[in-house]
């Protein structure tokens, strides 16, 4: 017709996502320990510099009680953007039940989806439980790698779980003077058995017979628990003690107050659960934002980090969503090029558009 502007529709083609169970995961690099610390590093980095996007957790509760995680769980979505060699979005959702395990189930389960940040697509959806687990344990190996005395040769763990298995892992690479870990749990049948599958360790691995005990003198302490209410006192960290609080109540408020450097990897993600140690001691007047250092700062060199051996250090890393991504995005990467994984059509061509 004459006048009239051509009208021009694509045809787009039919729309795949890769599914990647849990097995799919590990044969795509999931339990690659050193891998996963490089991508960790590199995404806190990238973090500090503003190349990230990490909106607040959406969470649900079951009750408003402080030690809700602890003795309901809780469930959360955990979007994000990370940029830099991943430039990937994506979701973690990730539900935490305390009592799984006596049903056989892990206590948290979680599926990751991954987005074309350009067109939104869908490129994969995985099991995030080993993901989850392992960037948390990695987490922790960063922190130790640059925050760490030298020389740190003991480490008390709390906990015999899934959490002290990757942060071994990770601890085991990044502390490389360590000798002696001491384990202990309040179960100690499941810290023998921890112990017993981790007897090729550098370090000497023992079970403590108390949580004071485990403390005395360590270079590095990490509790890793559902401790319902705090155990770890002030006067448990030495001079030169490092300390990384994974769960979130075993630490006293009075431990981040007397800290000579406090560290998190996200201030506003840190206070955003009133369970976690910085917020609790900010809620007491312990401690003002000022006062705390991001740990993505220190990795890209922007903080000294440590500046004396006598120093106690407070890390509490929350936990972030651009973590999941990224780690999630190098697994996907790998199982893509090694050919792991189901791919599961999405649409032939879109209903609408």
């Amino acid at each position: 017709m004459a006048g009239s502007a051509a009208i021009i529709v694509r045809r787009v083609a039919p729309v795949e996502l890769l599914f990647l169970a849990q097995e799919d995961v590990v044969a795509g690099g999931g339990l690659d320990m050193d891998a996963c610390l490089e991508t960790i590093e590199e995404t806190l980095a990238l973090h500090h510099r503003g190349e990230t996007i990490a909106p607040p957790k959406a969470v649900i509760h079951w009750s408003h009680d402080l030690d809700s995680d602890e003795k309901q769980g809780r469930i959360m979505a955990m979007p994000a953007y990370v940029g830099g060699s991943s430039h990937m979005a994506g979701l973690k959702w990730i539900p935490s039940v305390p009592d799984n395990p006596q049903r056989g189930l892990p206590r948290g389960i979680g599926v990751i989806l991954l987005s074309d940040p350009e067109t939104g697509v869908p490129v994969s959806i995985m099991d995030g439980t080993v993901i989850s687990a392992m960037r948390t344990g990695a987490v922790s190996g960063v922190a130790a790698r640059y925050l760490a005395r030298e020389g740190a040769a003991t480490l008390a763990l709390y906990g015999a779980g899934v959490q002290a298995r990757t942060q071994l892992a990770a601890l085991e690479r990044t502390l490389p003077a360590l000798e002696e870990i001491r384990l202990f749990d309040v179960d100690r049948e499941k810290a023998e058995r921890l112990a017993a599958e981790h007897e090729s360790l550098r370090g000497r691995v023992v079970v403590a017979g108390s949580a004071e005990e485990a403390a005395a003198g360590a270079d590095v302490l990490v509790p890793a628990t559902m401790a319902a209410e705090p155990f770890i006192a002030q006067d448990w960290l030495g001079p030169g003690a490092l300390l990384i609080s994974i769960s979130s109540l075993d630490v006293d408020a009075d431990v981040v107050g007397a800290a000579d450097l406090v560290v998190a990897d996200d201030w506003e993600h840190e206070t955003a659960h009133p369970s976690r140690p910085l917020a609790r001691a900010w809620a007491a007047g312990l401690l003002e934002p000022g006062d705390v250092v991001p740990l993505g700062a220190i990795v890209a060199g922007d903080h000294p980090g440590r500046t004396r051996t006598e120093e106690r250090i407070v890390v509490s890393p929350v936990g972030m969503g651009i973590e999941d991504v990224a780690e999630a995005t190098r697994v996907y990467r790998r199982a893509k090029e090694t050919g792991v994984g189901t791919w599961q059509r999405l649409w032939n061509e879109p209903v609408w558009r």
